[in-house]
C-alpha cells in the first residue's frame, strides 16, 4: 500500500502569530482514496487543505507529493496545483465569462490546449455535472448549487490526479446541497482521489474510504467510516458525532 501514497503530510505545524492552528499533523492520501475531514469549526480543517495546496505556508513539517517535498526551494507549485485541484466554499467563477468559458479558460492558458479541444472537454465535463444546457449562461444567472457544479467542472478541466474540497456545500441553501454531493459521489465512483472537508455527515459516512476527525488543531481519530461513526474510540469524537447520530 505504501507505494500507492500520493500525498503524505508529516509533522505539519501551522501558526498565525501566536495562535497554533495545526499541531503535528500526520496523514497519508492513497491513490483513488476518498478521505472526509470532519470536526468542529475552528479545528484547523480548512487550514490543513490550504497548507497541502500551499495557499498557506506551513510553519513546520513536510508535505510530500509523489515522493517530492513541496516545502523544498525550487518546487514547481504551479505544476502541483495543476495536478491537485481545489474546490472552495465560494465558487470564484469569472462573472463576465459564460459557464463554458469559465471551464475552458485554464486548459487553454495553462495546458495550451487549442480552443476546439478545450471546448470539447468542457462540454463533456458540463454534461458530467448536469449543466450542458447552461453553457452560455453567466454565473449570475445560476443558483449557488449550479455555480459550485461549474466550479467542480472547471477543476476537472485540468485533468487533475486529485481534488481537495474545502466545505464545498457550506455556502449553499440546504435544498441545493444534494446536487453538489451527487456530483462528488459520482467522482468517487469514478476513482478520483479526493480529500473533502465537510459538515455533511451522511456523505462522510457513505462515500469515504476513511474519515479523519479533527479538533483543536489535532487529528483526534481516523479510520474506516463505519468504525468512526458507529464505534468512535475518543470522547471528543463521540461528543461531536452524538448530535448528528441522534437524528
Amino acid at each position: 500500500m505504501e507505494n500507492n501514497v500520493m500525498i503524505e503530510v508529516k509533522h505539519l505545524v501551522k501558526s498565525f502569530d501566536d495562535l497554533e492552528v495545526l499541531k503535528d499533523i500526520n496523514m497519508k492520501v492513497h491513490n483513488g482514496e476518498v478521505i472526509s475531514v470532519i470536526g468542529p469549526s475552528g479545528s484547523g480543517k480548512s487550514t490543513l487543505l490550504r497548507c497541502i495546496n500551499q495557499l498557506e505556508t506551513p510553519t513546520g513539517g513536510e508535505i510530500i507529493y509523489e515522493g517530492k517535498n513541496l516545502m523544498e526551494k525550487g518546487t514547481d507549485i504551479r505544476k502541483f496545483r495543476e495536478e491537485v485541484g481545489m474546490v472552495f466554499q465560494k465558487f470564484n467563477l469569472f462573472p463576465m465569462k459564460t459557464v463554458l468559458e469559465n471551464v475552458m479558460l485554464a486548459p487553454v492558458l495553462t495546458k495550451h490546449k487549442n480552443k476546439a479541444e478545450a471546448e470539447e472537454l468542457a462540454m463533456e465535463l458540463l454534461k458530467k455535472v448536469g449543466l450542458e444546457s447552461k453553457r452560455d449562461a453567466k454565473p449570475s444567472m445560476l443558483s449557488g448549487g449550479q455555480q459550485q457544479r461549474v466550479a467542480i467542472a472547471r477543476a476537472l478541466a485540468m485533468e487533475p490526479k486529485a481534488l481537495l474540497f474545502d466545505e464545498p456545500t457550506s455556502a449553499l441553501d440546504p435544498e441545493l446541497v444534494g446536487e453538489v454531493l451527487n456530483v462528488m459521489r459520482s467522482l468517487a465512483e469514478d476513482g478520483m482521489t479526493m480529500v473533502v472537508v465537510t459538515h455533511e455527515m451522511a456523505f462522510a459516512r457513505d462515500v469515504s474510504d476513511r474519515v479523519i476527525f479533527m479538533a483543536d488543531g489535532y487529528i483526534v481519530e481516523e479510520g474506516d467510516p463505519k468504525q468512526v461513526f458507529n464505534e468512535p474510540k475518543e470522547e471528543r469524537t463521540k461528543a461531536f458525532l452524538s448530535r448528528f447520530l441522534e437524528g
